[in-house]
């Protein structure tokens, strides 16, 4: 038997590494040629952490859900009780609504930063690595409750039904 916190880091660490690759992809699409991106305006990197800490929250949250329905579906049986809270069970609902708060949390927390020291822009490398950030940190917050939602409803209950 597949133990729970064995089960939920490995899956946080797919998620961080799969979620590190897509958001390396995109910094260096998005800010090429640029020695030292801007914060602020419409393309600075505040403006990126929009769709950044969208998907983040997004594609930590479904796969994970979906993958470990699928193997409790299969057989996999890790004991676990479901977590109390307001997120919804429906794992499409519970992606959308946690996309939206890493989102919003990704822009406050960067736009903080940012305003508090003043700077308005970065060296390409600098920024390379604060925008890495999200997508190793966010996957090991969301994703430990969403696997317990997942493991923790019987086998064949979709998660796509509210």
């Amino acid at each position: 038997m597949t133990d729970l916190k064995t089960y939920i880091a490995r899956e946080s660490t797919i998620g961080s590494i799969i979620n590190l690759a897509i958001g390396s992809a995109f910094y260096l699409a998005v800010f090429r040629g640029q020695t030292d991106p801007a914060v602020w305006g419409a393309k600075g990197l505040i403006v990126d952490c929009l769709p950044q800490g969208f998907m983040v929250g997004l594609m930590s949250i479904i796969p994970a859900m979906l993958i470990t329905r699928k193997r409790v579906n299969a057989g996999l049986h890790i004991p676990t009780e479901m977590p109390g809270g307001w997120l919804p069970r429906n794992v499409f609902a519970r992606g959308f609504v946690v996309a939206l708060c890493s989102m919003i949390g990704l822009v406050a927390i960067a736009a903080g930063l940012a305003a508090a020291t003043g700077v308005q822009s970065l060296p390409f490398w600098t920024g390379f690595a604060l925008k890495a950030l999200p997508g190793l940190i966010v996957p090991w917050i969301v994703i430990p409750p969403a696997i317990r939602v997942a493991l923790a409803q019987a086998p064949s209950t979709p998660l796509v039904r509210t």
